[in-house]
Protein backbone atom coordinates (compact mmCIF):
# COMPACT_ATOMS: atom_id res chain seq x y z
CA UNK A 1 0.00 0.00 0.00
CA UNK A 2 1.55 3.57 -1.12
CA UNK A 3 2.33 6.35 2.18
CA UNK A 4 2.32 9.48 2.57
CA UNK A 5 5.27 9.46 4.61
CA UNK A 6 8.77 9.74 4.08
CA UNK A 7 10.16 7.10 5.95
CA UNK A 8 13.81 8.46 5.46
CA UNK A 9 13.07 12.42 6.05
CA UNK A 10 11.06 11.13 9.29
CA UNK A 11 14.02 9.02 10.61
CA UNK A 12 16.49 12.35 10.47
CA UNK A 13 13.41 14.27 11.90
CA UNK A 14 12.69 12.01 14.93
CA UNK A 15 16.86 12.52 15.89
CA UNK A 16 16.21 16.00 16.40
CA UNK A 17 13.77 15.47 19.17
CA UNK A 18 16.66 14.37 21.70
CA UNK A 19 18.61 17.43 20.39
CA UNK A 20 15.46 19.28 20.84
CA UNK A 21 14.67 18.31 24.31
CA UNK A 22 18.83 19.36 25.50
CA UNK A 23 17.86 22.89 23.40
CA UNK A 24 14.38 24.15 23.98
CA UNK A 25 14.32 26.49 20.88
CA UNK A 26 14.72 24.02 18.27
CA UNK A 27 11.62 22.38 18.85
CA UNK A 28 9.82 24.16 15.87
CA UNK A 29 12.35 23.09 13.47
CA UNK A 30 11.90 19.39 14.96
CA UNK A 31 7.83 19.68 14.49
CA UNK A 32 7.88 21.09 11.06
CA UNK A 33 10.41 18.73 10.16
CA UNK A 34 8.22 15.64 11.08
CA UNK A 35 5.18 17.07 9.42
CA UNK A 36 6.97 17.75 5.78
CA UNK A 37 7.97 13.89 6.85
CA UNK A 38 4.77 12.48 7.44
CA UNK A 39 2.72 14.56 4.56
CA UNK A 40 1.08 16.33 7.02
CA UNK A 41 -0.29 20.78 7.23
CA UNK A 42 1.31 20.78 10.86
CA UNK A 43 2.11 19.23 14.38
CA UNK A 44 1.78 19.96 17.25
CA UNK A 45 1.94 18.42 21.15
CA UNK A 46 -0.61 18.93 23.42
CA UNK A 47 -1.56 17.15 26.88
CA UNK A 48 -4.31 14.85 26.20
CA UNK A 49 -6.74 16.04 29.45
CA UNK A 50 -6.43 19.95 30.95
CA UNK A 51 -5.34 21.94 28.00
CA UNK A 52 -5.01 25.15 28.47
CA UNK A 53 -3.06 28.39 26.10
CA UNK A 54 -0.12 28.54 26.12
CA UNK A 55 0.45 25.28 27.02
CA UNK A 56 1.52 23.46 24.02
CA UNK A 57 4.17 23.45 21.08
CA UNK A 58 3.13 23.96 17.51
CA UNK A 59 4.46 24.53 14.05
CA UNK A 60 3.80 28.42 13.69
CA UNK A 61 1.46 27.66 10.45
CA UNK A 62 -0.82 26.17 12.92
CA UNK A 63 -0.76 29.05 15.60
CA UNK A 64 -3.79 30.99 13.97
CA UNK A 65 -6.05 27.92 14.49
CA UNK A 66 -4.89 27.51 18.01
CA UNK A 67 -5.99 30.81 18.88
CA UNK A 68 -9.32 30.62 17.87
CA UNK A 69 -9.45 26.52 19.54
CA UNK A 70 -8.99 28.10 22.65
CA UNK A 71 -10.64 31.93 22.22
CA UNK A 72 -13.97 29.81 21.31
CA UNK A 73 -13.94 26.86 23.19
CA UNK A 74 -13.27 24.40 21.03
CA UNK A 75 -10.79 22.89 23.24
CA UNK A 76 -13.79 21.67 25.58
CA UNK A 77 -15.14 20.05 22.37
CA UNK A 78 -12.71 18.62 20.59
CA UNK A 79 -14.36 15.63 18.88
CA UNK A 80 -11.28 13.59 19.10
CA UNK A 81 -11.59 12.93 22.32
CA UNK A 82 -13.48 10.38 22.59
CA UNK A 83 -10.57 8.67 21.08
CA UNK A 84 -8.49 8.45 24.08
CA UNK A 85 -9.51 5.44 25.13
CA UNK A 86 -8.09 4.04 22.19
CA UNK A 87 -4.56 5.94 22.49
CA UNK A 88 -3.94 5.19 25.96
CA UNK A 89 -4.95 1.28 24.68
CA UNK A 90 -2.64 1.05 21.60
CA UNK A 91 -0.51 4.23 21.49
CA UNK A 92 -1.50 5.80 18.75
CA UNK A 93 -5.15 6.56 17.03
CA UNK A 94 -6.04 7.67 13.83
CA UNK A 95 -9.15 9.52 12.66
CA UNK A 96 -11.20 7.02 10.89
CA UNK A 97 -10.75 5.36 14.84
CA UNK A 98 -13.24 7.83 16.18
CA UNK A 99 -14.94 9.23 13.36
CA UNK A 100 -16.91 7.90 10.13
CA UNK A 101 -17.24 9.91 7.06
CA UNK A 102 -20.56 10.91 8.01
CA UNK A 103 -19.33 12.87 11.07
CA UNK A 104 -16.16 13.72 9.10
CA UNK A 105 -18.91 15.59 7.07
CA UNK A 106 -21.74 16.98 9.37
CA UNK A 107 -19.96 17.26 13.45
CA UNK A 108 -19.45 20.91 14.03
CA UNK A 109 -15.54 20.59 14.85
CA UNK A 110 -14.98 19.75 12.03
CA UNK A 111 -17.29 21.81 9.64
CA UNK A 112 -17.27 24.49 11.53
CA UNK A 113 -13.62 24.91 13.42
CA UNK A 114 -11.32 22.61 11.24
CA UNK A 115 -12.75 23.12 7.85
CA UNK A 116 -12.48 27.32 8.73
CA UNK A 117 -8.48 26.52 8.09
CA UNK A 118 -8.76 23.73 5.47
CA UNK A 119 -7.85 20.64 7.94
CA UNK A 120 -9.62 17.56 8.25
CA UNK A 121 -7.61 14.28 8.83
CA UNK A 122 -5.12 13.50 12.29
CA UNK A 123 -3.45 11.19 13.87
CA UNK A 124 -2.16 11.24 17.42
CA UNK A 125 0.42 9.36 19.15
CA UNK A 126 -0.05 8.77 22.62
CA UNK A 127 2.93 8.98 25.09
CA UNK A 128 3.87 10.04 28.72
CA UNK A 129 6.02 12.79 30.48
CA UNK A 130 6.48 11.27 33.95
CA UNK A 131 2.06 10.40 34.74
CA UNK A 132 0.74 13.19 32.31
CA UNK A 133 -0.65 12.03 29.05
CA UNK A 134 0.80 14.02 26.15
CA UNK A 135 -0.45 13.42 22.31
CA UNK A 136 1.47 14.40 19.11
CA UNK A 137 -0.94 15.57 16.58
CA UNK A 138 -0.40 15.19 12.99
CA UNK A 139 -2.69 17.42 10.82
CA UNK A 140 -3.67 16.94 7.08
CA UNK A 141 -5.57 19.44 5.01
CA UNK A 142 -9.12 18.84 3.34
CA UNK A 143 -7.79 17.40 0.28
CA UNK A 144 -5.50 15.16 1.72
CA UNK A 145 -5.55 11.63 2.40
CA UNK A 146 -6.49 10.39 5.82
CA UNK A 147 -3.80 8.37 7.83
CA UNK A 148 -3.89 4.50 7.09
CA UNK A 149 -3.29 1.71 9.11
CA UNK A 150 0.53 1.35 7.61
CA UNK A 151 1.25 4.67 8.10
CA UNK A 152 -0.37 4.38 11.90
CA UNK A 153 2.02 1.42 12.07
CA UNK A 154 4.98 3.48 11.06
CA UNK A 155 4.04 6.48 13.28
CA UNK A 156 3.84 4.27 16.30
CA UNK A 157 7.79 3.34 16.08
CA UNK A 158 7.87 7.49 16.94
CA UNK A 159 6.20 6.81 20.13
CA UNK A 160 9.56 5.93 22.07
CA UNK A 161 11.94 8.72 20.67
CA UNK A 162 9.06 11.00 22.21
CA UNK A 163 8.83 9.44 25.99
CA UNK A 164 12.65 9.55 25.64
CA UNK A 165 13.01 13.38 24.84
CA UNK A 166 10.34 14.36 27.37
CA UNK A 167 12.39 12.48 30.41
CA UNK A 168 15.05 13.75 29.59
CA UNK A 169 13.64 17.53 29.91
CA UNK A 170 11.65 16.38 33.32
CA UNK A 171 15.02 15.51 34.30
CA UNK A 172 16.85 18.54 33.94
CA UNK A 173 13.70 20.62 35.05
CA UNK A 174 13.97 17.83 38.38
CA UNK A 175 17.34 19.15 39.01
CA UNK A 176 16.67 22.99 38.21
CA UNK A 177 14.13 22.54 40.73
CA UNK A 178 16.27 20.89 42.91
CA UNK A 179 18.26 23.89 43.13
CA UNK A 180 15.70 26.55 42.96
CA UNK A 181 14.44 24.59 46.47
CA UNK A 182 17.59 24.61 47.93
CA UNK A 183 18.22 28.46 47.67
CA UNK A 184 14.62 28.92 48.69
CA UNK A 185 15.73 27.00 52.30
CA UNK A 186 18.93 28.88 52.76
CA UNK A 187 17.31 32.19 52.23
CA UNK A 188 14.32 30.94 55.07
CA UNK A 189 11.68 30.62 52.57
CA UNK A 190 9.07 28.20 52.79
CA UNK A 191 8.58 26.93 48.71
CA UNK A 192 6.21 24.35 47.62
CA UNK A 193 6.15 23.76 43.80
CA UNK A 194 3.20 22.80 41.77
CA UNK A 195 2.84 20.87 38.17
CA UNK A 196 0.80 21.95 35.47
CA UNK A 197 -2.54 20.51 37.39
CA UNK A 198 -1.74 22.46 40.39
CA UNK A 199 -0.89 19.50 42.23
CA UNK A 200 2.19 19.10 44.51
CA UNK A 201 5.55 18.75 43.05
CA UNK A 202 8.04 19.12 45.27
CA UNK A 203 8.48 21.41 48.58
CA UNK A 204 11.71 21.84 50.67
CA UNK A 205 11.96 21.80 54.10
CA UNK A 206 10.68 24.65 55.43
CA UNK A 207 7.63 24.48 53.58
CA UNK A 208 6.90 20.90 55.02
CA UNK A 209 7.36 22.47 58.45
CA UNK A 210 4.61 24.06 58.21
CA UNK A 211 2.64 21.59 57.29
CA UNK A 212 0.07 20.09 60.30
CA UNK A 213 -3.52 19.19 60.62
CA UNK A 214 -4.92 22.82 59.64
CA UNK A 215 -2.28 22.42 56.34
CA UNK A 216 -1.72 19.74 55.19
CA UNK A 217 -0.96 17.81 51.62
CA UNK A 218 -3.92 15.28 50.16
CA UNK A 219 -3.38 13.75 46.92
CA UNK A 220 -0.75 15.91 46.08
CA UNK A 221 -3.32 18.97 46.41
CA UNK A 222 -2.12 21.63 49.30
CA UNK A 223 -4.99 22.08 51.72
CA UNK A 224 -6.29 24.03 54.48
CA UNK A 225 -9.29 22.86 57.00
CA UNK A 226 -11.10 25.54 55.84
CA UNK A 227 -12.95 24.61 52.26
CA UNK A 228 -13.47 28.10 50.93
CA UNK A 229 -9.65 28.75 51.04
CA UNK A 230 -8.93 25.03 49.56
CA UNK A 231 -11.54 26.93 46.73
CA UNK A 232 -9.21 30.03 46.72
CA UNK A 233 -5.68 28.63 47.09
CA UNK A 234 -7.54 26.26 43.62
CA UNK A 235 -8.23 29.52 41.57
CA UNK A 236 -5.73 31.28 42.63
CA UNK A 237 -2.83 28.49 41.09
CA UNK A 238 -5.44 28.06 37.97
CA UNK A 239 -5.19 31.73 37.33
CA UNK A 240 -1.09 31.90 38.04
CA UNK A 241 -0.82 28.48 35.25
CA UNK A 242 -3.45 29.92 33.01
CA UNK A 243 -1.01 33.08 32.10
CA UNK A 244 -3.82 35.80 32.27
CA UNK A 245 -2.22 38.32 35.10
CA UNK A 246 -4.31 41.62 33.63
CA UNK A 247 -6.94 39.82 33.35
CA UNK A 248 -7.80 38.04 36.15
CA UNK A 249 -7.27 39.32 39.80
CA UNK A 250 -7.09 36.06 41.44
CA UNK A 251 -2.87 35.92 39.82
CA UNK A 252 -1.92 38.90 42.06
CA UNK A 253 -3.68 37.88 45.52
CA UNK A 254 -2.66 35.92 47.67
CA UNK A 255 -4.30 33.25 49.58
CA UNK A 256 -5.11 33.59 53.69
CA UNK A 257 -4.45 29.42 54.83
CA UNK A 258 -5.75 29.88 58.66
CA UNK A 259 -4.25 27.67 61.28
CA UNK A 260 -6.01 27.30 64.91
CA UNK A 261 -3.82 28.78 67.41
CA UNK A 262 -1.26 30.07 65.73
CA UNK A 263 -0.94 33.36 63.14
CA UNK A 264 -2.04 32.21 59.57
CA UNK A 265 0.29 31.73 56.20
CA UNK A 266 -0.15 33.55 53.29
CA UNK A 267 0.68 31.89 50.10
CA UNK A 268 1.84 33.42 46.81
CA UNK A 269 2.20 31.56 43.41
CA UNK A 270 3.93 32.54 40.27
CA UNK A 271 4.39 30.81 37.10
CA UNK A 272 7.67 29.57 36.70
CA UNK A 273 8.65 30.73 32.76
CA UNK A 274 11.71 30.18 30.47
CA UNK A 275 11.08 27.10 28.61
CA UNK A 276 9.70 26.76 24.87
CA UNK A 277 8.77 23.24 26.24
CA UNK A 278 6.91 23.96 29.36
CA UNK A 279 5.02 20.93 28.71
CA UNK A 280 7.39 19.24 29.47
CA UNK A 281 7.85 20.53 32.65
CA UNK A 282 8.20 18.90 36.02
CA UNK A 283 7.02 22.12 37.79
CA UNK A 284 5.20 25.19 36.07
CA UNK A 285 4.71 27.18 39.43
CA UNK A 286 5.92 27.98 42.75
CA UNK A 287 4.01 29.23 45.88
CA UNK A 288 5.82 31.08 48.68
CA UNK A 289 4.57 30.56 51.66
CA UNK A 290 4.95 33.51 54.38
CA UNK A 291 4.46 32.44 58.06
CA UNK A 292 2.56 35.78 59.84
CA UNK A 293 4.28 35.01 63.34
CA UNK A 294 7.21 35.66 61.90
CA UNK A 295 7.25 40.25 61.73
CA UNK A 296 8.23 41.74 58.71
CA UNK A 297 7.30 45.72 57.19
CA UNK A 298 3.61 46.03 56.66
CA UNK A 299 2.12 46.31 53.31
CA UNK A 300 -1.20 48.24 53.65
CA UNK A 301 -2.69 47.24 50.43
CA UNK A 302 -1.72 43.94 50.75
CA UNK A 303 -3.66 43.97 54.71
CA UNK A 304 -7.01 45.26 52.31
CA UNK A 305 -7.06 42.47 49.95
CA UNK A 306 -6.46 39.78 52.78
CA UNK A 307 -8.48 40.70 55.45
CA UNK A 308 -10.94 42.69 52.95
CA UNK A 309 -11.05 45.63 54.91
CA UNK A 310 -12.57 49.02 54.20
CA UNK A 311 -10.22 51.90 53.32
CA UNK A 312 -10.68 53.48 56.67
CA UNK A 313 -10.34 50.17 58.95
CA UNK A 314 -7.16 49.50 56.80
CA UNK A 315 -6.14 53.80 58.45
CA UNK A 316 -7.15 52.41 61.59
CA UNK A 317 -5.54 49.37 61.07
CA UNK A 318 -2.27 51.56 59.99
CA UNK A 319 -2.50 53.63 63.09
CA UNK A 320 -2.91 50.89 65.51
CA UNK A 321 0.69 49.36 64.29
CA UNK A 322 2.52 52.47 64.65
CA UNK A 323 1.53 52.67 68.26
CA UNK A 324 -1.61 54.60 68.27
CA UNK A 325 -4.75 54.41 70.94
CA UNK A 326 -8.42 53.65 70.23
CA UNK A 327 -8.51 57.55 71.89
CA UNK A 328 -5.96 59.23 69.63
CA UNK A 329 -6.84 57.41 66.51
CA UNK A 330 -10.54 59.16 67.03
CA UNK A 331 -8.38 62.01 67.11
CA UNK A 332 -5.97 61.90 64.40
CA UNK A 333 -8.99 60.48 62.11
CA UNK A 334 -11.91 63.15 63.54
CA UNK A 335 -14.28 60.27 64.83
CA UNK A 336 -15.91 59.84 68.21
CA UNK A 337 -13.79 57.67 70.49
CA UNK A 338 -16.88 54.65 69.90
CA UNK A 339 -16.94 54.77 66.14
CA UNK A 340 -12.82 54.34 66.59
CA UNK A 341 -13.87 51.56 68.95
CA UNK A 342 -16.15 49.99 66.78
CA UNK A 343 -13.53 49.81 63.83
CA UNK A 344 -11.06 48.21 66.12
CA UNK A 345 -13.72 45.36 66.95
CA UNK A 346 -14.54 44.72 62.97
CA UNK A 347 -10.49 45.02 62.63
CA UNK A 348 -10.43 41.53 65.39
CA UNK A 349 -13.79 39.93 63.65
CA UNK A 350 -11.67 40.27 60.29
CA UNK A 351 -8.66 39.18 61.19
CA UNK A 352 -10.31 35.95 63.92
CA UNK A 353 -8.44 37.79 67.04
CA UNK A 354 -9.71 38.16 70.37
CA UNK A 355 -7.40 41.03 71.79
CA UNK A 356 -5.82 44.08 70.39
CA UNK A 357 -2.40 42.96 71.02
CA UNK A 358 -2.75 39.77 68.58
CA UNK A 359 -4.32 42.17 66.23
CA UNK A 360 -1.32 44.44 65.95
CA UNK A 361 1.12 41.43 65.92
CA UNK A 362 -0.60 39.84 63.17
CA UNK A 363 -1.28 43.16 61.03
CA UNK A 364 2.22 44.12 61.75
CA UNK A 365 3.59 40.81 60.52
CA UNK A 366 2.59 41.12 56.67
CA UNK A 367 5.35 40.70 54.59
CA UNK A 368 5.82 43.33 51.17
Amino acid sequence: MATHIDISELEKAMDGLLESALVPEKWTGTLEAISRATGSEGAHILPAIGKFSPGFLTTPNLLEAFDVYFAEGWYKRDFRERGLPVALAKGIIIEHDIASEEEFRRHEFYTEFLARFGLRYSAMIAFTSGDTLLTLNLQRRIDDPPFDREEERILLSMQSKLTASAEIIRSLQAAKIDGMSEAFELSGTAAVFFDRTGHVSHLNNRAERLLNGDIRIVDRELVSASQEETGLLRRHLKAVLAGDPFLNPAVSTPVLFSRAGKAPLIIRAQALRGLPADIFAHSRAVAIITDLSERARTDGDLLRRLFALTPQEATVARLLMEGSSPRQIAEICGLSYETARGYVKKLLAKTGTQRQSQLISLLSAVKI
